[in-house]
C-alpha cells in the first residue's frame, strides 16, 4: 500500500493532469476567436502554475518513497544507470538554459535592429524629398551629390536583412531549446524508472510505478501546454495571427494521439486546428 504523501501526491497530480487538459482543448478553442484569447491565455497560465506544483509535490513523494525502499534493498554491483540519466538530465538542462539565454539576447538584438531600421527608414523618407530641393541644400551647405540619402538607405536594407536573419536564428533557438527540455523530461523519466526498478520492493514497486506513470503524464501535458501558451504569447506580441501557436498545436495533436494515445483529446484539439483560418 502507498504511503499517504504519494497517494495524495498522486490524486492532486491526477486532478491537475485533467485541468491541463482541459485548459489545452479551451486555449486552442479561443484562438479561432480572438477576442478571447488573452482571457483564457491567463486561466492557462494559472492552470500551468498549479499543474508545476502539484508535479513537484508528486516528484518529491516519489523521490522520498523510493529513497526508503532502496534502504530495505540490498546494493547491487555495476554501472549506476539513474545516476546517468540523471547527469544527462542535467546536461541537457544546462544546455537548454544557455540556448534560452542566447534566445533572450537574441530578442534584444532584434529590438535594437527594429529600432535602427525604423529610424533610418524614418530619416530616409524626411531626407530624400527635402534635398531635392535646392534652398535646403544650400541652408544644410550639401551638394546635389551629398551620400546622405543612399547611407540612409543601405543602412536601412542592412539592418532589415539583419533582422530576417536574427528571426531565422530566433526559430532554431526555440527549437533548440525546446528538443533539449524534451530531452532532459526523458532522461529523468528513465532515471525514475530505473530507480522504480531497482529500489522497491514488489510492493513499494507497484505504487511507486503507478505514480511515475502519473508523474510522467503529468509532465507530458504541463509540457504541451508551456509549448502552446509561450507560442500564443509570442503570437500576440506580434499580432500577425497565429501561425507558431498553429504549429504547435498540430505537433500536439500528433503527440496525445500517438504517444499518449488520448484520443478524445487529440479529436478536440484537431478540431480547434482546422477551425483556425488559413489552416488546411
Amino acid at each position: 500500500m502507498s504511503s499517504p504523501p504519494v497517494s495524495l501526491a498522486v490524486a492532486l497530480a491526477t486532478a491537475a493532469s485533467g485541468q491541463v487538459l482541459q485548459a489545452l482543448g479551451e486555449l486552442a478553442e479561443a484562438l479561432g476567436t480572438p477576442g478571447m484569447v488573452a482571457k483564457v491565455l491567463v486561466e492557462a497560465k494559472v492552470v500551468l502554475r498549479e499543474a508545476e506544483v502539484a508535479l513537484e509535490r508528486l516528484q518529491t513523494a516519489l523521490e522520498d518513497a523510493m529513497a526508503a525502499a532502496a534502504l530495505m534493498t540490498p546494493p547491487t554491483l555495476g554501472l549506476n544507470a539513474e545516476g546517468l540519466y540523471r547527469a544527462l538530465g542535467a546536461a541537457a538542462d544546462a544546455s537548454a538554459s544557455e540556448l534560452e539565454r542566447e534566445l533572450s539576447r537574441n530578442r534584444r538584438r532584434r529590438w535594437g535592429l527594429w529600432v535602427a531600421r525604423t529610424v533610418a527608414l524614418v530619416l530616409l523618407l524626411v531626407c530624400a524629398p527635402l534635398l531635392s530641393l535646392d534652398m535646403v541644400r544650400e541652408a544644410l551647405g550639401v551638394t546635389q551629390e551629398s551620400h546622405l540619402v543612399p547611407c540612409l538607405a543601405t543602412v536601412t536594407l542592412v539592418c532589415q536583412v539583419a533582422l530576417w536573419s536574427a528571426g531565422t536564428s530566433k526559430r532554431h533557438l526555440a527549437t533548440a531549446a525546446s528538443h533539449q527540455r524534451h530531452q532532459a523530461l526523458r532522461y529523468r523519466r528513465l532515471a525514475r524508472d530505473v530507480a522504480a526498478a531497482t529500489a522497491a520492493t514488489a510492493e513499494a514497486t507497484e505504487a511507486t510505478t503507478a505514480a511515475n506513470a502519473t508523474l510522467g503524464m503529468l509532465e507530458e501535458v504541463a509540457g504541451h501546454l508551456k509549448t502552446l501558451v509561450d507560442a500564443v504569447t509570442r503570437d500576440l506580441e506580434m499580432a500577425q495571427g497565429f501561425p507558431a501557436s498553429a504549429r504547435v498545436l498540430g505537433d500536439i495533436v500528433v503527440a496525445l494521439g500517438t504517444v499518449m494515445g488520448d484520443k478524445e483529446g487529440m479529436q478536440r484539439l484537431a478540431r480547434a486546428l482546422e477551425a483556425l483560418p488559413g489552416v488546411e
